[in-house]
């Protein structure tokens, strides 16, 4: 029985997925998706307590695909370049998957009352700390405390840069080259407060 159960979820997740990639996120519906598995919308919440929920199962797929790219990258030992393959390897992501990309953007801008699973919150953790060494080696004067806090302040502007890139705002391109600039003019301004 709990094959079966796990097969229909499946079903639905692989369903749901194509149906956001192909047709775009604001199409995932209860009913469309009943019509894109074959299963009932009954089934669907049987398996799903709210479409929040399917949501951010969804979302925590595209996290962990986004992880995995990140992780086989090509770094070397210099953090400077090490953040920018990783902003590379980010923005080539976001583009190629706009609308699950803007499935998770929306998500978490429409739904700040959600409660994340604890899953959820450690895809988060591990993707947000692929960055941290490569940071607090970058501006070692800084300290831990403010390094974390202008971790923080850049990734939040490079995640509100990547709607306009996955909403198609701007062309592939120039979305890749203003994270870019925008992420390099950060750790320029950082380094020169590290200077201070």
């Amino acid at each position: 029985m709990q094959n079966i159960k796990e097969e229909i979820h499946q079903k639905l997740l692989v369903a749901g997925r194509e149906l956001v990639k192909n047709k775009g996120q604001e199409f995932l519906t209860a009913r469309k998706l009943s019509e894109a598995s074959g299963c009932s919308i009954g089934t669907i919440y049987n398996q799903f307590s709210s479409m929040d929920d399917f949501v951010a199962e969804q979302n925590e797929i595209t996290l962990h695909e986004l992880a995995d790219k990140l992780y086989v990258a090509d770094y070397k030992n210099d953090s400077y370049y090490n953040l920018n393959v990783m902003i590379e390897t980010f923005t080539k992501f976001v583009s190629a998957n706009k609308e699950l990309w803007l499935l998770l953007y929306l998500f978490h801008l429409n739904r700040k009352d959600y409660k994340l699973t604890t899953s959820y919150k450690k895809r988060l953790f591990r993707l947000f700390g692929l960055t941290t060494e490569s940071f607090e080696k970058l501006f070692p004067k800084l300290g831990r405390n403010r390094c974390k806090v202008m971790k923080n302040v850049l990734e939040t502007g490079l995640f509100g840069l990547s709607a306009m890139l996955a909403s198609g705002t701007l062309d592939e391109q120039s979305g890749k080259n203003m994270c870019r600039i925008f992420v390099n003019t950060f750790l320029a301004g950082i380094t020169l407060l590290e200077k201070e």
